[in-house]
């Protein structure tokens, strides 16, 4: 596959603190030549199923290659794993908690392994709190120059991977049930609902 040197980072980090920062040096630290875009740092704690959203939207904007490093990650410290994906369009880096569902509907992964290779982390003695920081930031910078996905870890089953339970939307007598995948700042409600789907329906 041919890399991009685009990085793009989505946390639920927030711009207060510095921790978006922090993650940005430690992929300069390996190569401060990379472009990094930040899709959003904005997602509410801890709320995978928005940051789901967030990435599939996302993702189809950017060039082949780019590496989408993804850390909303409440299982951090625990014995959830940390993975490297190959899709379609490029990588997707950071916890296997289901963050990455949306994107695997919509381009099925072709390899993924499991990121315990302490030669591409920041430090072989990561935080328990700060993965972002220490594992999937330098691991997307290394993905970007040009390192192997194998040289990372592991191969693990691209079937083991984690997805998010989501319920598709069905038709009703009087229309059409479904649920809301995201709120944006401006208020509006984002459904699962296509608009070819109600298409022609009126109230």
């Amino acid at each position: 596959m041919t890399r991009s040197p685009v990085i793009t980072l989505l946390s639920d980090f927030g711009w207060q603190d510095n921790y978006v920062g922090i993650m940005k040096g430690a992929i300069a630290a390996i190569n401060p030549h990379l472009q990094i875009i930040d899709l959003t740092h904005g997602i509410a704690p801890q709320n995978i199923a928005a940051a789901r959203f967030s990435l599939l939207t996302a993702y189809p904007v950017f060039p082949q290659g780019t590496v989408h490093v993804a850390v909303v990650d409440p299982g951090v410290g625990s014995d959830r794993r940390a993975v490297a994906v190959q899709v379609a369009g490029g990588y997707l880096v950071g916890p296997d908690n289901g963050l990455f569902g949306g994107v695997l509907t919509l381009d099925p992964p072709l390899a993924a392994v499991e990121l315990t290779n302490p030669r591409y982390w920041r430090t072989p003695n990561p935080s328990a709190t700060f993965h972002g920081r220490d594992i999937f930031a330098p691991v997307g910078a290394h993905l970007a120059s040009g390192i192997a996905l194998d040289a990372l870890g592991p191969a693990i089953a691209p079937s083991s991977l984690v997805f998010l339970p989501v319920c598709a939307y069905e038709a009703t007598a009087t229309g059409f049930k479904g649920y809301i995948q995201y709120c944006d700042r401006f208020g509006n409600l984002i459904t699962n609902i296509p608009a070819t789907a109600v298409a022609g329906k009126t109230g």
